[in-house]
């Protein structure tokens, strides 16, 4: 099952499996680890509430309690997507297995594999980068215990955590107990979004590659209609028989092309319908997430240490928008450039029932393909240009207050 599909993208596959949203896996075992994830990121929000409730006067954790629950719903909101669209991404990778077999010509293979070949390196140094960067955050809180062996005091440092909690229990005394707890939200907060954020990009390359395939087949033909008239033209041809069967050839290439169209178009719709929430969702949630560390930042301009911490979280909110963001504009660069290719060619040289086709592919691709978020909102790079300015002016704006 899904043969071609775990051949290019079996790392997908395996971080899916480890949270319980891939759909072909053992029912038993995903309906378990699917539980288990959204439980354990629903428990940690009361500690959040209790935090802002216990705290309230204290602006330093009134701001880590919030941008950390805007994190927590992040993790849900992707696996709820995942549940809620669960017939969608079965029939989304079903399809993406099935264009293997569809697109099987030379021009399609190769750029197919491409493409694959892009994402299964994107998937295995994004999961490697993210955890490297959630590995600090688990080491640090670890440093008063090293520091109390090398560097022994007459008392204990005091211990801290990775993100802050607040369950009314003595920190020191059940230190690796809600040190466990803390790191296990965190590592398997990040593969959630290694698992599902992963998939949107191989998903949204791999629709690159079928436009991709089909504006290059369209370069072709065109290219082959070209050299024809020439040839015509300069031996004088009289072969009326040999004429027809070539432009018999032709036609029922340019049909193939066109069918092949209409599967990338179709796979979009599904993209599209798939992850319309996810996406709008996101986008709501950088807004407030830059907002809210940005705010803390302002708190903070005098501990470097602080503002290291905090940049690199704005660092890596920004490229989980940009992951969203920029394959949505190479979709709509891809699907553009078959407009293009067949805007090139040469009409007047065409049978009228090529011209005919060609009228169709030129119908159908002058409004390029893209995804949009929530369907209102396009996604392209210009929309994380947008938000991203959204957030630089709000936190512009609290920096001019605080001065």
């Amino acid at each position: 099952m899904l043969t071609n599909f775990l051949r290019e993208y079996n790392a997908n596959r395996v971080f899916l499996s480890s949270v319980g949203l891939w759909p072909f896996q053992n029912k038993i075992m995903r309906n378990f680890l699917r539980t288990f994830c959204i439980l354990l990121e629903i428990s940690y929000c009361p500690f959040e509430v209790i935090l802002l409730y216990d705290h309230w006067d204290d602006s330093k954790l009134v701001f880590d309690g919030l941008y950390q629950l805007t994190v927590s719903v992040g993790f849900l909101v992707r696996i709820m997507n995942d549940l809620w669209n669960y017939d969608k991404l079965q029939k989304l990778y079903q399809a993406m297995d099935e264009h293997w077999d569809i697109f099987t010509n030379k021009i399609d293979v190769r750029v197919l594999k491409e493409y694959s070949t892009f994402s299964r390196k994107f998937t295995i140094y994004f999961s490697i980068l993210l955890y490297i960067m959630s590995s600090a955050f688990i080491i640090v809180p670890l440093k008063p215990i090293f520091l109390d062996i090398i560097l022994p005091l007459n008392e204990s440092r005091p211990r801290f955590f990775a993100i802050e909690l607040e369950c009314r229990l003595d920190k020191n005394e059940h230190f690796l107990l809600l040190y466990f707890y803390t790191t296990t939200i965190i590592v398997v907060g990040i593969t959630i979004i290694v698992a599902i954020d992963t998939v949107y990009v191989i998903s949204t390359t791999h629709a690159c590659s079928l436009f991709a395939s089909v504006s290059q087949q369209v370069e072709n033909m065109i290219l082959k209609v070209n050299n024809s008239n020439k040839i015509s033209d300069h031996e004088h041809c009289m072969n009326t028989e040999f004429e027809m069967l070539e432009e018999e050839s032709l036609y029922r290439e340019y049909i193939t092309c066109l069918k092949k169209h209409q599967l990338a178009i179709e796979f979009v719709d599904i993209l599209e319908s798939s992850y319309q929430g996810f996406t709008l969702c996101l986008l709501i949630l950088f807004i407030v997430i830059l907002i809210l560390i940005g705010i803390r930042i302002v708190y903070v301009l005098d501990q470097v240490e602080e503002v290291i911490r905090f940049a690199f979280l704005i660092i890596g909110a920004s490229m989980i928008l940009l992951l969203v963001c920029y394959p949505c504009q190479r979709l709509m660069d891809e699907s553009q450039n078959v407009f293009h290719r067949a805007y090139a060619a040469e009409w007047y040289n065409y049978s009228p029932r090529l011209k005919y086709l060609l009228i169709i592919t030129l119908y159908r691709s002058n409004i390029p393909c893209g995804l949009k978020a929530g369907n209102m909102v396009p996604l392209s790079i210009a929309t994380f240009a947008a938000v991203v300015r959204i957030g630089i002016s709000y936190f512009t704006a609290f920096l001019s207050l605080k001065d």
